[in-house]
């Protein structure tokens, strides 16, 4: 996918590029260990750790060629609440994570379905895969409403910041499967913008 990432609108949400102006809403929700437990990764210690993160993962991820990254924010103040990223190879990995006072409401159900029209109806992927944790209960429901299908668990496929190692339970869409059956894959409406084509 293309790392010059357009905007996606939801009914609710924004799907746009991070911008310098995030680092504080990127901090609030890294610094989290809730949000954290199931993430691979320390949670910051400060928000200077946040600006680098925000440099080295997300400003300069965009001048690379392949995968895409948004940050995802509320429409009403365009604020980020979380991230959802797409990384390019065969089956097209998607990740994801929502600030704490953001669970429940649909929210990432939301953005998330609009990748996957994006990613099937404009860039003309073959595959998405997707996973979690075991144990993750809020991802899995995610996952679910968005129509992937079951692929297997990964024995002890993750290992946590602080060493401790989980299952990782698989998922996939086909191609085949999304455009059999399009409206199973939809509990929002989305917005595409004309520009996020296949390149070449």
């Amino acid at each position: 996918m293309s790392a010059n990432t357009p905007r996606l609108e939801t009914e609710r949400l924004v799907l746009r590029r991070f911008t310098p102006a995030d680092v504080e809403p990127l901090f609030s929700l890294m610094r989290d260990r809730e949000v954290n437990t199931f993430l691979p990764w320390f949670p910051l210690e400060t928000e200077a750790d946040a600006a680098r993160y925000l440099e080295e993962h997300y400003l300069d991820y965009y001048r690379r060629p392949s995968g895409c990254r948004y940050a995802v924010c509320l429409r009403e103040n365009d604020s980020p609440i979380g991230y959802l990223h797409v990384d390019d190879g065969e089956s097209h990995d998607l990740g994801y994570a929502l600030a704490r006072p953001s669970w429940g409401r649909g929210y990432m159900t939301e953005a998330l379905a609009a990748m996957v029209r994006c990613a099937f109806e404009r860039k003309h992927v073959d595959v998405l895969a997707i996973g979690h944790f075991q144990g993750n209960h809020r991802s899995r429901r995610v996952i679910e409403k968005c129509g992937f299908q079951y692929e297997g668990t990964i024995r002890q496929g993750f290992r946590r910041y602080d060493g401790q190692v989980f299952d990782d339970v698989c998922y996939s869409i086909l191609k085949e499967e999304y455009f059999a059956h399009p409206q199973r894959f939809q509990p929002q409406a989305v917005k595409i913008p004309k520009e996020f084509e296949k390149e070449g």
